[in-house]
């Protein structure tokens, strides 16, 4: 509860109330009782000899509230029950009412025990008719703290204001007079506490500013506003000049009241310096660029006309690798073309004529005598020698062109390379195809293949593997064809260094067919080598956009 001092027409209430006897009291003023906002407590001395035998015989809710006690606690209880008050002066002063027939002021009381609750309460005592005294009493905690807060603050802030070095902090009174003076505003201005007090605020403008009225200016709008904050020149004692920025606070009290000014003043000559720094080399700067705005349109212009030229190489370039492009497929067609052909005719010619002449070998031999021996051993070697050939040219044919992948397919094909790979190498080669039959063009099926001769050369010649997997599987719209050794691996970065014409041509395949080829690996980790083709032409036209 709020402290207050009781006084002036509640007192006389409370006097009124309290000035009946005890029958009197309870029957004709409960109201009154009741809603007072003080605690009020009704005593009646039993035994005047005994200060103990105080027992209250009514109490208000207000009292019960203030003590943190109920009406049943404190209804009926002689001081005898509460020992501390009889340390005090309580008792005493009670009885000194009583016998002076007069009101007392207590003052105020620390008091707490297992009833009350521990505080400062400011008691009044008042005498009624014959051994009966009315008590009334606030606890004043709240109040005494909040003051002793208010207190502890001004002097912190007074402490920190005369701590601070670096802005001038002082106060004017309505007038604009200095009424304090911290020491940070006699480091920046130069006066002493003595020579400032009591003089004008306006020492401090240029003579120019106090003739233009500067000064009361800024009282006025603090005063108006609540607020004044300016920048310019101030003068110090010694008369020289320095940039401030200053803020002029009004000081008003709850009732509005002004009370004068507080005042703060920094020094900014060092950042004023270098803002006028600032703009005269942004005057230079603007004058620079308008002096290089006509090089720059020219040079602008010059650009277009180079970034112009650069497309239409660029085009150039696009068309020429286009071109080059077509030339590459159609070479590898023709190349292809001829494979086939001079594949044929290895085939069918010499084959054919390595045939006859190991038949007409085996009629020479059936006709040789028994005496012809020399020439008989002679027969069988050259027969041999034709089966080597036959074999080489097989192999050469087969090389060039096998006619597996024009009989049987991409799949058989690939099967009987990588047996034909295990076979000569000793490197263990699986082929993982799809149980579907793919219809696939002449094209892409030699592009695969190809790819896959290439990827078993490089791994004879560079990957030092024991085992090689190729996989063949087809997605929704595409082909991906995979082939994967357990070598050495190899840096991507250093095989780009070397230019590999073989890698080269493997991705011009890829490109050609629209398609993708990736190589990844990595040293001791083995290699692994990517196709991905597009089935339709659609599929083609998307990957070729992305």
């Amino acid at each position: 509860m709020t402290a207050r001092r009781i006084e002036g027409p509640e007192a006389h209430a409370v006097k009124s109330a309290l000035s009946h006897p005890k029958e009197a009291i309870v029957p004709l003023y409960p109201e009154i009782m009741r809603g007072l906002p003080i605690g009020v407590l009704v005593l009646h001395l039993e035994n005047p000899q005994d200060v103990r035998s105080y027992r209250i015989i009514d109490v208000n809710p207000a009292a019960a509230e203030i003590t943190g006690a109920t009406l049943d606690d404190l209804r009926g209880r002689t001081q005898a029950e509460f020992p501390g008050l009889l340390k005090g002066p309580f008792a005493n002063r009670c009885l000194d009412a009583i016998r002076d027939r007069e009101p007392k002021n207590l003052g105020e009381i620390s008091y707490g025990d297992e009833r009350i609750r521990q505080g400062i309460y400011s008691i009044n005592v008042f005498p009624l008719s014959g051994h009966f005294m009315g008590v009334a009493f606030e606890n004043v905690t709240d109040r005494k703290a909040a003051e002793q807060a208010v207190r502890d603050s001004e002097e912190r802030f007074r402490l920190l204001v005369e701590a601070v070095q670096e802005y001038a902090i002082f106060q004017l009174d309505p007038l604009g007079h200095v009424v304090s003076w911290n020491a940070g505003s006699e480091r920046l201005k130069g006066y002493s506490t003595d020579e400032i007090i009591g003089k004008h605020f306006s020492v401090f403008y240029p003579p120019e500013d106090v003739v233009n009225g500067k000064p009361e200016q800024a009282l006025a709008e603090a005063t108006q506003r609540g607020q004044n904050v300016d920048e310019g020149w101030r003068i110090r004692k010694d008369g020289s000049r320095f940039w401030a920025n200053v803020v002029l606070t009004a000081l008003r009290d709850t009732k509005g009241r002004l009370h004068g000014f507080a005042k703060l003043t920094r020094d900014m000559s060092e950042r004023h310096e270098k803002e006028e720094a600032l703009t005269k080399a942004k005057e230079l700067l603007e004058l620079r660029f308008e002096q290089r705005t006509t090089v720059l349109a020219r040079v602008n212009n010059e650009l277009r006309v180079e970034i112009a030229d650069r497309e239409r190489a660029e085009q150039q370039l696009k068309a020429s690798l286009d071109k080059l492009r077509a030339l590459a497929a159609r070479l590898q067609k023709v190349r292809e073309e001829e494979r086939t052909s001079i594949a044929r005719e290895i085939h069918d010619e010499l084959g054919q004529a390595c045939t006859a002449i190991k038949m007409d070998l085996a009629l020479i031999s059936r006709k040789t005598t028994k005496r012809q021996e020399q020439l008989r051993s002679k027969i069988e070697s050259t027969v041999h020698l034709v089966d080597d050939m036959i074999v080489t040219l097989r192999r050469i044919a087969s090389e060039l062109r096998p006619r597996t992948l024009d009989d049987l397919g991409l799949t058989a094909a690939l099967e009987w390379h990588a047996q034909e790979f295990e076979s000569r190498t000793g490197i263990r080669c699986r082929v993982i195809v799809p149980q579907e039959r793919l219809d696939l063009d002449t094209e892409r099926s030699t592009a695969i293949y190809r790819i896959f001769q290439e990827s078993l050369t490089n791994v004879v010649r560079h990957a030092q593997a024991t085992r090689v997997e190729a996989r063949l599987q087809k997605d929704v719209d595409e082909l991906v064809f995979q082939v994967h050794d357990n070598g050495r691996g190899f840096d991507p970065d250093e095989a780009k260094a070397r230019k590999s014409l073989g890698l080269v041509g493997m991705q011009e395949r890829a490109l050609l067919l629209n398609g993708e080829l990736k190589i990844a690996g990595a040293p001791g980790a083995g290699t692994t080598m990517t196709l991905r083709i597009p089935l339709s032409t659609q599929a083609a036209r998307k990957r070729k956009q992305d």
